[in-house]
């Protein structure tokens, strides 16, 4: 059928996944989604990070045009970066732009895009996802909890509110006689003034009629005698209305609406790690690539969703998680097999690096332009090996070897952001047994210390130092274990790489829990795993090899199915 000559028969665009209509797309899929399944879809850790827009986006079209408030027959194309608002041609004729740096107003968004574009991301594929797990908590746990609590506290509730009530009462009625007291004061003092108002008047009044008629009398007493001046209704105070002007300043609402920043909130609920993630039955491999920046992968340490710094005897470089292309080459680090550099919260490189057989730990800004150093002369007699940095403190962690002596000896420091240092571990003058040569260390949820100690064990102290546990391999019976690399995952989880090519899980108190990875290699038989990284952002397993350059990605930890509902 046709009407006016159209047909009727429309051609609908369906999702990739659904017969639902098609309102985005997916670039890294190069996938069409409906609305359910976008929000389905970067909730998959996977790939929650892909970049998914509205479906008009796949095509690239250019960015709409707006016209100038000021001017409304002009185009706006620039952008002022001093006063932060969009212009015309002939706005920057004015003086008020003159000679402020002026850009096109697309360079000005993509900059703008790129500032914002990891919250962004973030709230699409973390806060929501955790509101969402919140929301089924409330729902499932917490709403009945909170009957109960209140019923819990119903009595004294009441009892209290009693109590406010009554001196509610009492401060009301208090308050009622202290204002009736004032008033009658206040009024009785008035009726005093007003009485001796009315007998002075009374006394001009009096002595007016017995000089009524003498002029001369009646103009010496106006002279030297003013008459009051009663006021008959009280003076009362003007009374001020809120009014609204009529005209909107355009410009000062747009600087306004500009000057909105987007930042992270400050505390707010989080739901728990055990709420939102789940422990997988077996790892599953995700892919391997290869760094060619460096000779073996030592240490690896993740700086961004797409970004992760990898490092061997000599190098560290800054690699793309998705091709292993190098992209910052660190060289001359001489700090081999160990775990000699950390991220911060701020995205700087904090990294051991040696001078003249003299120790320091620097500091690379996220730029990549700036160098800071952070510790610097530390103690001759000891070398730094390893460092950490807490991501609940900012704290730093550095595991230290003494040099020059047979018996291998070893501690870990504690500084803070400003490099003092506050700690020492262990927390003696003396000497022990508590570490031999630290190699790796990390830090648990839970504020735990954990260190691999070369031919030793996995060594474990609390916050403050105190000695947990020491897992030296499992079973008992077989061989022991030789720890090199270490992390710890979103579920408090210790893993530690043992030269045997596996490795181990333990929970955080030690227990163990099982191998990962034994007998399995991603491409090569010849893989033995030596570094180790968990990726917050992805809740990925990065190992390093031992062998060559190749970096191996293993996904052993998965979003609770729950909550992600039908795919």
């Amino acid at each position: 059928m046709e009407v006016n000559g159209i047909s009727s028969q429309v051609s609908i665009k369906h999702c990739g996944f659904c017969p639902g209509t098609t309102e985005y797309y997916c670039h890294d899929c190069k996938g069409d989604l409906c609305r359910p399944c976008k929000e389905t879809h970067v909730d998959i850790l996977d790939i929650q990070y892909h970049k998914v827009t509205f479906y008009r986006g796949k095509f690239n079209n250019s960015l709409r045009q707006a016209m100038c408030t000021k001017h409304p027959d002009q185009v706006i194309k620039m952008h002022c970066e001093h006063c932060d608002l969009p212009v015309c041609s002939n706005c920057l004729h004015c003086k008020k732009h003159r000679k402020h740096k002026i850009q096109k107003t697309k360079r000005a968004y993509e900059k703008k895009l790129l500032k914002f574009n990891d919250i962004l991301i973030k709230i699409s594929s973390q806060s929501i996802y955790n509101a969402q797990v919140l929301l089924n908590a409330i729902i499932t746990s917490d709403f009945t909890s909170f009957r109960e609590k209140i019923e819990h506290f119903k009595t004294p509730m009441l009892t209290i509110s009693e109590s406010v009530k009554d001196s509610m009462d009492n401060v009301q009625s208090e308050i009622c006689n202290n204002k009736k007291a004032l008033l009658v004061r206040e009024f009785l003092g008035q009726r005093k003034k007003m009485k001796r108002n009315i007998a002075r008047i009374q006394r001009y009044e009096d002595r007016f009629e017995k000089i009524a008629y003498r002029p001369v009398q009646f103009l010496l007493f106006i002279k030297k005698v003013r008459l009051p001046q009663m006021q008959d209704t009280p003076h009362l105070s003007h009374s001020f209305l809120f009014t609204l002007i009529q005209e909107i300043n355009i410009d000062e609402l747009v600087k306004l609406l500009s000057d909105i920043d987007i930042t992270e909130s400050g505390k707010q609920r989080r739901a728990e790690n055990k709420l939102q993630l789940t422990l997988m039955l077996s790892p599953v491999f995700q892919k391997s690539l290869s760094v060619p920046g460096v000779i073996l992968c030592y240490h690896i340490s993740c700086l961004k969703p797409d970004l992760v710094w990898v490092s061997d005897d000599r190098n560290i470089v800054l690699a793309n998680k998705a091709t292993g292309d190098t992209l910052y080459h660190l060289g001359n680090v001489k700090v081999p097999g160990t775990g000699k550099h950390t991220v911060n919260s701020d995205r700087e490189l904090i990294y051991i690096c040696s001078h003249n057989d003299h120790y320091n730990i620097s500091k690379l800004s996220e730029n990549r332009k700036t160098t800071t150093l952070l510790i610097e002369n530390m103690d001759p007699l000891w070398k730094p090996l390893c460092v950490h940095c807490s991501p609940s403190s900012g704290d730093l962690l550095v595991g230290m070897h003494r040099c020059y002596t047979d018996t291998h000896q070893g501690k870990v420091i504690r500084y803070d952001k400003t490099g003092k240092h506050t700690q020492t571990i262990p927390d003696n003058n003396t000497l022990d047994d508590l570490y031999g040569k630290p190699l790796f260390i990390t830090e648990n949820n839970n504020g735990d210390v954990v260190v691999s100690d070369s031919g030793h064990a996995v060594v474990v102290t609390s916050r403050k130092g105190v000695h947990r546990f020491s897992y030296t391999g499992h079973p008992p019976s077989g061989p022991q274990l030789c720890p090199e690399g270490v992390c710890t995952d979103a579920l408090s989880h210790i893993l530690v790489a043992d030269a045997k090519s596996t490795i181990h899980m333990l929970s955080q108190d030690g227990e163990f829990l099982k191998y990962l990875l034994r007998n399995q290699s991603p491409e090569s038989d010849n893989f033995t795993a030596f570094g180790l990284s968990y990726d917050p952002y992805t809740h990925c397993l990065w190992v390093g090899s031992w062998n060559d350059k190749t970096l191996s990605v293993y996904r052993h930890i998965n979003r609770h199915p729950a909550i992600l509902g039908p795919s």
